[in-house]
Formats: structure tokens, sequence, C-alpha cells
């Protein structure tokens, strides 16, 4: 159903909810109709099932597991004291037979778990935090669980360390045939506003199941990630199940507005605060780490700001004024050391063409970036004082000193 008229339904059984009740009537006074049914509260009620019935088919529990501990080498036996005689065996307590994952991933052992949902038919979107082991490693084994029960091993197609992205495609199917899955489709966080009613949806490890209604209370503020994280999510009021990061945030359309995420914001956690990275971004950066099967941050060394950003930051009379590219974004900030800084980029150079392709906003370039991948040389133009200019940077991987703060 469509958001207006969703939401027109929602005021309308908030309306009847706050109406007061009536003056006492006179003696004389017809009798008092009876209340009306909760009609408005009721259709929204229906909504939000036809709503959940919808997006549960496409959502999933993802699992990763890691090998067993190698048993100590020789050498490391011959080191260490004897063992005292094991004592006599006593007698098992509790239930008799094996987990699961047991007897299927024989010398593997569960690491963690999250939420994902499916982009397409045998691609699921996921966080990136459960597949990791270390910063530097990821676990050996990944399976998502489907709606109908199947699980199925998968590839790890790619992902974004600093905005913690995994791109999963499905690979062995238990039962030899793909699950009977929903897709869920993108849609437009920027045309949210605050208010704006949103569902988030996980399925953690387990019969649980996450479903939660929530309010938007922060747009992103950056549609560009590389200096301030916190500025790239938007926030809305509700309560997270753990397992269920990684899990969408729908608007009441149906359609992905948001991944959450466990944002850690300035003092700790924020209870009763979600964090959402918006659609707008994962649209792009789904595409390019699916197609450039990236594994590390492509990173140049500045931030950028869409136009739109400069007019809300500095103003829209100091944005007329400034004298700019017929299309191009600012470069906000540039790190010191970085390949942008060693180039000569200066903070308020416009980014007008990387590798020959217009880039008209921040996504534009972030997925330019990924497509080219660390290590590749590029050839940037830029917009400064009226005169164009180009420069040949080599791309980078983000360093630990220029993590978004």
């Amino acid at each position: 159903m469509a958001h207006h008229k969703t939401a027109t339904v929602l005021a309308a059984a908030l309306a009847a909810l706050l109406v007061g009740t009536p003056a006492a009537q006179s003696p004389t006074s017809p009798p008092a109709a009876s209340p009306p049914p909760a009609t408005a509260a009721l259709a929204l009620q229906s909504d939000l099932i036809a709503l959940a019935k919808n997006a549960w088919p496409a959502i999933v529990t993802v699992r990763t597991f890691v090998r067993q501990d190698a048993a100590a080498s020789g050498a490391d036996a011959a080191a260490a004291p004897a063992a005292a005689p094991a004592p006599e065996a006593a007698a098992p307590v509790g239930w008799v037979a094996a987990p699961t994952f047991e007897r299927e991933y024989q010398g593997f052992r569960p690491h963690r778990s999250g939420s994902g949902f499916f982009v397409a038919k045998d691609e699921v979107l996921t966080g990136l935090a459960p597949l990791l082991v270390t910063p530097e490693r990821q676990a050996d084994l990944v399976e998502v669980e489907t709606a109908d029960g199947q699980r199925v091993l998968c590839d790890v197609v790619g992902v974004e360390p600093t905005l913690q992205l995994a791109v999963l495609r499905l690979a062995v199917y238990p039962s030899h045939t793909p699950p009977e899955n929903g897709v869920l489709a993108f849609g437009d966080s920027d045309a949210l506003e605050i208010g704006s009613l949103l569902v988030g949806v996980g399925d953690p490890f387990g019969p649980e199941r996450y479903m939660a209604t929530g309010m938007l209370v922060a747009k992103p503020s950056r549609d560009c990630y590389q200096e301030l994280m916190n500025a790239t999510y938007m926030q809305a009021t509700m309560f997270v199940h753990p397992g269920a990061f990684g899990g969408p945030v729908l608007g009441l359309d149906g359609t992905v507005m948001g991944l959450l995420h466990p944002l850690q914001v300035e003092g700790g956690t924020a209870v009763g605060s979600a964090w959402a990275l918006p659609s707008k971004l994962l649209v792009g950066l789904h595409d390019a780490i699916r197609t450039a099967g990236t594994t590390q941050s492509p990173w140049l060394g500045f931030s950028v700001m869409s136009r739109i950003e400069v007019a809300k930051v500095r103003g829209l009379p100091a944005f007329q004024a400034m004298v700019k590219p017929p299309h191009g974004i600012l470069l906000e900030n540039v790190f010191q050391p970085s390949p942008a800084s060693a180039a000569g980029l200066q903070v308020d150079d416009f980014l007008t063409h990387f590798a020959g392709v217009e880039i008209h906003a921040p996504v534009d370039f972030q997925r330019q970036m990924y497509l080219a991948g660390v290590g590749r040389a590029v050839e940037l133009r830029f917009f400064r004082a009226g005169q164009t200019f180009e420069r040949t940077v080599t791309i980078e991987k983000r360093p630990a000193a220029a993590q978004p703060r």
C-alpha cells in the first residue's frame, strides 16, 4: 500500500485514540450511539500484517563457522608438562544428540550470526560483522537459513569493510533445489521525511523473529562516509534485537529504505535508537561491490559534498556565489598524508570526472572507485577557480589512521 495512504490511516487511527470522553448527556438527550469500531487502527494493522507476509520470505538468518582449533603440534606437546591422569569419566548430563552443525559441518564450530535479505533470487545483502573473525580474516563457512528452513552454504561475493557490508551468493543447496524465497526492492530513502513510519525486520538465529515499527528522527546529513561515519546513517526510534542487524528497514510500501547497523555513537550505543545505512548508498554500493568482487575499502584521501549539501551547510547565497563547473562534487576535506594530498588536491576543488565518467553526486564517485579497485591508477578531472586540471592518482586501501570518525 502506498506510503501516503498508510500514513493517512495511521493519522486517523491516532486521532481516534485521542478523542476525549463525551460530555454527560441530559435526561432528555437521545441515547448515545455505540462507539464506532476502530476502523482506522484495524486498517493499519491489516497493512502491517500484509507487509510482514510479503517481507518474511525474503529475510534470512546468516551464520558463520570457523575450523576447530588444530591439535597441538609435537613440539608444543613436548614442551608442555605431563598431563595428569584423566579422572574416571562421569555419566553424561544433558541432551544426548549432537547439535545439528556438528553433524553437518564436522570440524567446524559456530562463530557468529545475524540477519540479511534477498536482493536477487540467489543473492543476499547483509552486515559484515558476523563474517569476520579478525579485521583481516573472514570465517571459513557462511550459511544462510531461508524462510522455508533450508540451510544453504554461500560464497562471499564481495565486502565493504568501512560500511560493514557484505554480498553473499547462495551456492550449495542441501535439497538440490533453490528455496522459494522472496526478493525485496530498494526504495528511495531521500523521499523519507522526519516522522515517517519505518519497519525493521530480521531473523535472529533460532526460533525467534524480529519486527518493530519506529519513527524516522534523523536523516543522513552527508552522502559521503569518508570522514564522518554517523553523518551517513539515518536514525529511527526502535529497539533492535542484536541478531537482527543486517536485516532491512522497510518503508510502509514494503521497499528497503535501509540496512540495520550496530553503529556506535559518542557515549556508547544509543538505547532505543536504530541506525540504518540508507538505501541511497546501498543501491550504488551493492552493485559495485558485487561487480568488482571487492574485499577492501578503496581510498583516495578526500571527503566530498553534493551540491545540495553545500547549499545547506554554507547557505544558498554562498553556494550561488561560488565559481563552479556545470556538474561535479565539492572536496570538503583532504587527509594528510594521502594520494589526494600528494597530488596537490585542495579543499573546495570540484571533482567533475572519474576515469572519463561524469560525476554528479557522491554515490557516482563511490561507485566508480569500487569498480576501479585498490591498486588502480585513475585519471581524475577537477575544477578550481574557473580552471580545469587533471591528476592521475592510485587508489589505496584505506589505512587504519583514516577510519571515519
